[in-house]
C-alpha cells in the first residue's frame, strides 16, 4: 500500500496541482517562490494541523470571490436554502486536499473503512479533505451583525471591510469552519462531480503516519518552545535527545531485566543525595518555620528529595559534548560544534525518532497512548530544506542515507507490508545531482495572463521524462549530473557552445546587463551538436530559455567554410536545424529577423541567438563562430590590433584582395579555443578598463533575457 498522489486545489499558488509521490524518494524541486514550501506546509496541515488554516492560505485570485459572497450575505432576509448555497459556494473557494492511495485486493481488511463500494478488488482509493462552514447561520448573524456597525459610518475603514476581512482576524476562521472528510468515488467519468461519502477523520490518520521536519529548526538558539512557524521547532540538541530518552529507553518505564542494576544504582544515589540535602536544607526550613510554617491547621511540612534519572543528566546544554579522541580527556560543549554537523545530528535523530514512533520500539510500545492503535502502514516523511547550514559533501551524504534510516528497522527495509515515503522540498543542486532525476517533482511558475489573474504554479512529473532510457535522456542526465543541476532552480537558462562564451558571457551580463545580475541563472556549456537535446527538458519544465550558439555553416560537400550569401551554404548546427528556427540553408537564417529567433508558446519561452551580418565599415562581413563574431565587433581594440595576422586580413579586406570572412575563418581555424578563451579572460583581469564589446547577437539574447525576466513581464 503507498500512497500515488496529492491533488491540492485553492491552497496559495497552488490552484490545481497533481503531485505524484515515488514508492520511496520524491524530491521536490524549483525556482524561488514556485510553491515548494507552500506544499510542504499544505501537506502538514490537512494531514497534521488543521487548525492552521487561515484564510489567507487560500489562492489569491478567490479573495475578491469571497468578499463578493459576503456582499449577498447583508440582505435582510436569507432562507435557509440560500444559506446552504452560501455555504456550498463558500467551500468551492477553499482548500482542498485528495489523497489517493494505491492498495492491493489483499490488503482490503487495512482500507475497508475508505472502500468506496464493495465491489473493490484492489487499485486506486482517495479520501477528500475539504473545509467547510460548521455553522453558516451563526457566521451570518456574527458577519452581518460586524457589518451593521460599519455600515453607519461610510467615509471611514473600519472593520470588517468585507467577508474576507471579517474572517482574517484572529481565529475567526477556525471559529467557522472545520475541516471534512470525505470517500469520492473515483470511477466517475468526469461528466460530474463524483459522489463523496462522509468519513471520519480519524479513518486516515490510521492509514498514514504523517512527521515533519521543518526548515525553520533553530539550532544554536537555547530551548524554546515559541513557535516561529506551523511546524517549527526551535531546540538544542541535548533536548532531542531527551525526548528519546524520554520516549524509547527510560528504565522506568516498564523495566526489563537489563533496567534492574541500572534502577539498584540509582536508588541508592538517591538516598545519599537525599540525606545530604536534608543536612543542607535544616537551617533555611527551621526559619521557614519561624515565620509560621507549617503553624497549625494540618499544613503539610517541607523535606527535600532527590530524584535522578536519565532525563535529568541531559537537562543541561552541556549534557551533549564532543570529544576528539577516545583517549582524550578533553571535550567541547555542544555549542562549540558548527551548526552544520549540529544540523546533521538533529535531522538523523528526528528520522530515528519518526521511525522507531512508527514501529513502536522500546517502551514507546506500552507507555504512549497514541502508539496503542495498529501500526499504520504508510508512513508519510516530510522534510524541508534539509541542506541548511550542511556542508555540500553532507547534503549529499544525507540525502543517499535517509531512507534507508527510515527503513533501517527488522520489520521494514524491503518487506512491503509498511511503506515508507520521504517528500524532499529542496533548494540544493548538491542534492538533486545526488538523486535520480525521475525522483524530482518540478514546480514550474505561470506568469499572469488573461484567465489566470495570479501567479500560480504547476507541478511538472520528471519521471515521465527521465524514465525514457532514450540517448538524448541519457545524455542530458548524465551532462547535468558532470556540471550542474542548478537549471532546476533557475529564473532562466543560458545555453552556450564553448569555453569562450562560458567564461565571458558572464562578464557581459556584468557590465552592460546588471539587471540580470539579479537574476537566478544557470549558465550550461553544451556543443552546438548537443543543445537541442535539452529541448524536452527545457520544454516539460518551462523556463526562460536563452541558446546562445554559432551559424557553423558548411559547403555543398558538407566541409566547414566561410559563411557566404548564394553559395548554396547550409547549416551544420543541429540546434538551428531541429529545435528553432528549423532552417537549413544559411541564406535562410541570416535573412530571419529578430522577432524570428524567439519562441513562445505552453512549453515556454526561447530566444535562439545565432551570428548575423557585420557591417565593416560600408561593406557586410559574416562570422561562423563566436570566436570570429567577438573579434569582429572588437576589431579596433587594443587586444586584437597586436595581433600581426588579424592586421593583415584588415590590410587585405581593405585592398580587396581577399574577404574578411574568409581571413577570420582561416585564423579562427588554427586557433586553440580554450587558450583564445583564457587570453581574452586574461586581458580582462588585467585591468578594469580592459573590456570587450559583446557581438550584436548576443547583445540581442541578453536583452531579450532580461526582458523576459522584468518584474513587469
Amino acid at each position: 500500500m503507498k500512497i500515488s498522489s496529492f491533488k491540492l486545489m485553492n491552497y496559495r499558488r497552488l490552484v490545481d496541482v497533481d503531485l505524484i509521490l515515488d514508492d520511496k524518494k520524491t524530491i521536490l524541486v524549483g525556482a524561488n517562490n514556485s510553491g515548494k514550501t507552500s506544499c510542504i506546509g499544505a501537506l502538514h496541515t490537512f494531514l497534521v494541523r488543521p487548525e492552521n488554516l487561515r484564510i489567507r492560505d487560500v489562492s489569491i485570485q478567490n479573495w475578491d470571490l469571497i468578499s463578493a459572497i459576503g456582499t449577498n450575505l447583508e440582505k435582510e432576509h436569507i432562507g435557509v436554502q440560500e444559506l446552504e448555497v452560501f455555504s456550498k459556494q463558500l467551500g468551492d473557494f477553499l482548500p482542498s486536499l485528495v489523497v489517493k492511495i494505491s492498495a492491493n485486493a489483499s490488503e482490503a481488511y487495512r482500507v475497508r473503512d475508505v472502500l468506496p463500494h464493495l465491489d473493490w478488488c484492489g487499485g486506486d482509493l482517495a479520501v477528500q479533505i475539504a473545509y467547510e462552514p460548521e455553522k453558516i447561520s451563526d457566521l451570518v448573524n456574527d458577519y452581518t451583525k460586524a457589518r451593521s456597525v460599519v455600515s453607519k459610518h461610510d467615509g471611514i475603514s473600519l472593520w470588517p471591510k468585507n467577508l474576507f476581512d471579517f474572517l482574517d482576524k484572529g481565529k475567526n476562521f477556525s471559529k467557522y469552519f472545520k475541516q471534512s472528510h470525505y470517500i469520492p468515488n473515483l470511477e466517475n467519468d468526469g461528466s460530474s462531480k463524483p459522489n463523496l461519502q462522509p468519513l471520519k477523520s480519524s479513518t486516515l490518520k490510521k492509514l498514514v503516519r504523517v512527521d515533519v521536519i521543518s526548515e525553520q529548526r533553530g539550532l544554536g538558539n537555547e530551548d524554546s518552545s515559541d513557535q516561529k512557524g506551523p511546524f517549527s521547532k526551535k531546540q538544542r540538541l541535548n533536548k532531542l535527545l531527551r525526548e528519546y530518552y524520554d520516549r524509547f529507553l527510560n528504565p522506568n518505564e516498564f523495566p526489563e531485566l537489563g533496567d534492574l542494576e541500572v534502577l539498584k544504582k540509582q536508588q541508592e544515589m538517591e538516598d545519599g543525595f537525599t540525606d545530604r540535602l536534608s543536612q543542607q536544607f535544616e537551617a533555611p526550613l527551621k526559619e521557614l518555620a519561624d515565620m509560621g510554617y507549617p503553624g497549625i491547621g494540618g499544613n503539610p511540612s517541607v523535606e527535600i528529595a532527590a530524584k535522578i534519572s536519565g532525563t535529568d543528566a541531559l537537562q543541561k546544554s552541556s549534557s551533549v559534548r564532543y570529544r576528539f579522541g577516545g583517549n582524550q580527556e578533553n571535550t567541547l560543549p555542544e555549542s562549540y560544534l558548527g551548526l552544520g554537523y549540529q544540523n546533521l545530528i538533529y535531522l538523523t535523530f528526528r528520522l530515528l525518532e519518526f521511525r522507531d514512533k512508527w514501529m513502536r520500539v522500546g517502551k514507546s510500545a506500552s507507555s504512549d497512548e497514541e502508539l496503542t492503535e495498529k501500526i499504520e502502514p504508510i508512513h508519510l516523511v516530510l522534510v524541508e530544506e534539509p541542506e541548511v547550514n550542511l556542508h555540500a559533501q553532507v547534503q549529499r551524504v544525507f540525502i543517499a542515507k535517509a531512507y534507508e534510516t527510515l527503513r533501517n528497522h527488522y520489520n521494514l527495509g524491503e518487506k512491503l507490508e509498511h511503506q515508507t515515503q520521504l517528500v524532499v522540498s529542496t533548494h540544493s543542486s548538491h542534492i538533486v545531482n545526488d538523486v535520480d532525476f525521475k525522483d524530482l517533482r518540478y514546480f514550474r511558475r505561470s506568469t499572469q495572463n488573461e484567465t489566470v489573474k495570479m501567479d500560480h504554479s504547476f507541478v511538472e512529473n520528471m519521471s515521465d521524462l527521465f524514465a525514457d532510457e532514450r540517448i538524448e535522456t541519457k545524455f542530458v542526465r548524465k551532462h547535468l549530473k558532470l556540471t550542474h543541476c542548478d537549471i532546476f532552480f533557475a529564473d532562466g537558462v543560458i545555453f552556450v557552445e564553448g569555453q569562450a562564451e562560458r567564461l565571458l558571457v558572464p562578464e557581459f551580463i556584468t557590465r552592460n546587463f546588471s539587471g540580470l545580475s539579479n537574476r537566478y541563472l544557470s549558465i550550461l556549456e553544451v556543443n552546438g551538436a548537443h543543445t537541442h537535446k535539452y529541448r524536452e527538458l527545457v520544454e516539460k519544465i518551462g523556463i526562460v530559455t536563452l541558446v546562445i550558439t554559432d551559424l557553423d555553416s558548411v559547403d555543398t560537400m558538407g566541409e566547414k567554410c566561410a559563411p557566404m550569401r548564394n553559395q548554396d551554404q547550409e547549416t551544420n548546427n543541429d540546434t538551428l536545424k531541429s529545435w528553432h528556427p528549423g532552417k537549413n540553408t544559411i541564406d535562410d537564417l541570416i535573412d530571419i529577423p529578430k522577432e524570428g529567433r524567439t519562441k513562445s508558446d505552453q512549453n515556454g519561452r526561447l530566444f535562439i541567438a545565432y551570428q548575423k551580418p557585420f557591417k565593416f565599415g560600408d561593406k557586410e562581413v559574416l562570422s561562423r563562430t563566436f570566436e570570429d563574431g567577438l573579434i569582429l565587433a572588437n576589431f579596433n581594440s587594443t587586444f586584437f590590433q597586436k595581433l600581426r595576422a588579424l592586421q593583415n586580413a584588415k590590410t587585405d579586406f581593405e585592398n580587396g584582395n581577399k574577404h574578411l570572412g574568409e581571413s577570420l575563418f582561416e585564423y579562427v581555424q588554427k586557433l586553440t579555443k580554450g587558450d583564445f578563451a583564457f587570453k581574452c579572460l586574461f586581458h580582462i583581469a588585467e585591468s578594469d578598463d580592459n573590456s570587450f564589446v559583446a557581438p550584436e547577437y548576443i547583445c540581442e539574447g541578453l536583452e531579450w533575457l532580461a526582458d523576459e525576466l522584468s518584474p513587469n513581464s
